[in-house]
């Protein structure tokens, strides 16, 4: 899933992907990734990764990602 926004007068657009997390099979647990790009994002292209600690950060829900890269993004793009 990719939502586009408006952050400090930019366009940046944000990829919500699937990430599962922990041991293989029916314990796998569901949490989402995000990428943030620039342009508008085309097959194959890639984005600068949401991380914490040196690590994709997961979050529970994608209203959750695009929430916080948000506003991650907005001390980040320059108006």
């Amino acid at each position: 899933m990719t939502e586009k926004l408006s952050i400090n007068g930019r366009d940046i657009w944000i990829t919500i992907d699937p990430h599962l997390h922990g041991a293989q099979g029916s314990n796998a647990e569901e949490y989402f990734t995000a990428t943030y790009h620039a342009i508008e994002p085309s097959p194959g292209s890639s984005g600068v990764v949401i991380e914490e600690n040196g690590r994709p950060k997961l979050f529970a829900s994608p209203v959750e990602a695009i929430e916080y890269a948000s506003e991650k993004l907005l001390g980040i793009i320059a108006s």
